[in-house]
This record gives structure tokens, C-alpha cells and sequence, in this order.
């Protein structure tokens, strides 16, 4: 009888600043109620724990839905597409249906590229006054920023290098206002002042892969990271809501 392997423990590195104890979904719902979000778009739902902490109209996003979590509210639009973000931004169905989200949360494959396609796919889509939630910005330790794929097999958690689409929109897109909330585990960048219209990612799109897709946070360190933006604590965040 062979014994499954158990994952080791994602231990905290200690050049990364310690998150808050409010959690990534705590501040979800706390954006849906205090601004009053008639339609959530989420990108990477699996087994619906976050939609679970909304209860508007939502559209959620997953090319292998497992759900587990009870996602069903009282809105009258639940909708559930499972294909993968490019698959479905490229059909252009929220357009179709005239479908446009307050709120967008990211949570899908977690390489750069793919959270950055994400990103300017789901921000063509939404309200000017709305707001892109991207998760896993803040890694906790260097192994779990590895953009292999296989690593999930000896890790327990796992960012990828998400953390490299904050650097992309402070360089690129300073009209966005990008903010950084410590929120339990792995942070949450919430990310507001949107311009449907604006091309200047699409643009600049190859050259930001051909910048960043072989950095390594080994490269610019934990220090280096997180010292190009502030961190907010949540319940400022959620406070100035």
C-alpha cells in the first residue's frame, strides 16, 4: 500500500511583510455592499467560496467548475461559463447580453501573462466607477512564486507570479489607482479609476512579457517588491469605501 505524499507547509519567509487577519473575501463583500455592486464578474471560480460572499447578479468565470460552496443568493442572474477567461472575453458575452460589472475579481491561472490578459479583458467591460480585484499580489515566500505548474505537487500554496501585473500597472497605467490590501493570505490589489477606452496595456502588451515573464523575485528580492507600492491595511481600505 503506498502512502499519499504529504505537502510540506508554506512556511513565512521573514523578508515578507506579514498580511492582516481580514481575509481577501471579507473585503469582496465588504466592496459589493458599501458601493452598492449590482453585477460581480469572476474570473477563476472552482469551487465558488468567494461567490459564496456575494449576493448580487454575478457571472463567474472557470474552465472546470467544482462547486462546493452555497453560491445560489436571491439575485435573478447566476451565471456560470466554464471555459477558460480568453475563450470567454473573446465571445464578447457580457457585450452581447449587455452585461456590465461593478466589480471583477481575478483569481485564475496564476501566471503573469494570464492575470495581465485578464486584467485588460475584464477592464473593457466594466463601469468607469468600478473596481478589478486581483488576487494572490502578495507572495509570503519565493517557492510558492514559481510559475512551474508542477510545483503544486510539492507545495501547499501557490501565487505563481501574479505579483509582477502590480508592477505592470504602476509602470504602465499611472492614471489607475492601484492599491495593495493586506488581506489574509496573499493579498488583494483593488484597483479603481477605470478607463474602459484606454489601450496603453494592449499596447505595450509584448514588450511587458518580454520585460517581465523571466524575472524571478529572487532577481529584485522580497524588499525590492514591496517597496515599490504601500501596503493597506483592510480596514482602511474597506473604511474609505
Amino acid at each position: 500500500m503506498f502512502l499519499k505524499k504529504k505537502k510540506k507547509k508554506a512556511l513565512h519567509h521573514p523578508d515578507f511583510p506579514q498580511m492582516s487577519d481580514v481575509s481577501y473575501r471579507e473585503v469582496l463583500s465588504e466592496i459589493q455592499h458599501r458601493k452598492k455592486v449590482a453585477r460581480y464578474l469572476e474570473i477563476g471560480s472552482r469551487t465558488g467560496d468567494s461567490i459564496s460572499k456575494i449576493d448580487c447578479s454575478y457571472v463567474a468565470v472557470d474552465p472546470e467548475f467544482n462547486i462546493t460552496a452555497p453560491v445560489f443568493n436571491q439575485s435573478s442572474q447566476m451565471l456560470f461559463f466554464q471555459q477558460t477567461s480568453d475563450d470567454f472575453f473573446a465571445s464578447k458575452m457580457l457585450e452581447k447580453m449587455d452585461w456590465v460589472p461593478d466589480l471583477a475579481f481575478i483569481d485564475g491561472m496564476h501566471i503573469f501573462e494570464f492575470a495581465l490578459r485578464d486584467f485588460m479583458n475584464a477592464e473593457k467591460t466594466m463601469q468607469p466607477d468600478g473596481v478589478i480585484c486581483i488576487h494572490d499580489i502578495c507572495p509570503f515566500n519565493y517557492e510558492m512564486t514559481s510559475r512551474d505548474v508542477g510545483s503544486l505537487d510539492r507545495i501547499s500554496a501557490w501565487t505563481g507570479d501574479v505579483w509582477k501585473v502590480v508592477l505592470a500597472l504602476l509602470e504602465t497605467r499611472k492614471d489607475l489607482q492601484v492599491e495593495v490590501v493586506a488581506a489574509a493570505r496573499t493579498g488583494l490589489a483593488c484597483i479603481s479609476k477605470l478607463d474602459p477606452t484606454n489601450t496603453a496595456l494592449e499596447d505595450s502588451y509584448e514588450d511587458l512579457l518580454r520585460k517581465y515573464t523571466d524575472i524571478d523575485l529572487l532577481d529584485i528580492g522580497a524588499t525590492g517588491f514591496y517597496d515599490r507600492f504601500n501596503l493597506v491595511d483592510p480596514k482602511d481600505y474597506i473604511s474609505r469605501l
